[in-house]
């Protein structure tokens, strides 16, 4: 049986709406949640809940902005004295589901996210559908993955370290 995986045009930023990070006040599981503003339908507020210590947090969106902008330029890395590699651009905490695969870092959002990456590396027929606005173009998710995910070759590694990924939620 051929696996199919047919990309739908999901953006990274489809994913935004829960993004699991450690918390910076018990090191354990928290969530970034999207909230949405009362003052306006198109701006969004970030708000950070830990339920293992009732940590809470909430992102303005001038900060949310500068924030977003010095992880862009520091390639959202975080420093090299840090045992996490992988920040999220609104808080600038480590994600919780990020591990080290073949020489890189392999890293989601969420459970949704990682159900993503499965698919896609376990399928070995991918197809792309042009947009229906935009035609085609390179803005999906799966067209921006980095090469190493996509081969062939480091798909057992890479499919493993995803279960393994799994079960630390």
């Amino acid at each position: 049986m051929v696996i199919r995986f047919r990309d739908y045009s999901k953006r990274l930023s489809d994913f935004e709406q829960e993004i699991l990070v450690r918390c910076p006040q018990c090191d354990r599981i928290a969530k970034i949640l999207t909230v949405n503003s009362e003052q306006s339908s198109l701006s969004s507020i970030k708000r950070i809940i830990c339920q293992h210590c009732s940590y809470t947090k909430q992102q303005s969106n001038v900060a949310k902005g500068k924030l977003a902008l010095r992880l862009w330029q520091n390639n959202y890395m975080a420093p090299r004295n840090s045992s996490y590699g992988i920040l999220d651009h609104f808080f600038g905490l480590p994600l919780w589901l990020q591990t080290s695969c073949c020489g890189h870092v392999l890293w989601a959002y969420n459970e949704a996210h990682l159900n993503f990456l499965e698919s896609y590396v376990q399928s070995k027929l991918r197809e792309r559908l042009p947009d229906e606005t935009l035609g085609w173009h390179n803005g999906s998710l799966a067209s921006r993955l980095p090469r190493w995910i996509k081969l062939t070759q480091h798909r057992e590694k890479v499919l493993q370290k995803i279960q393994q990924l799994k079960h630390s939620l």
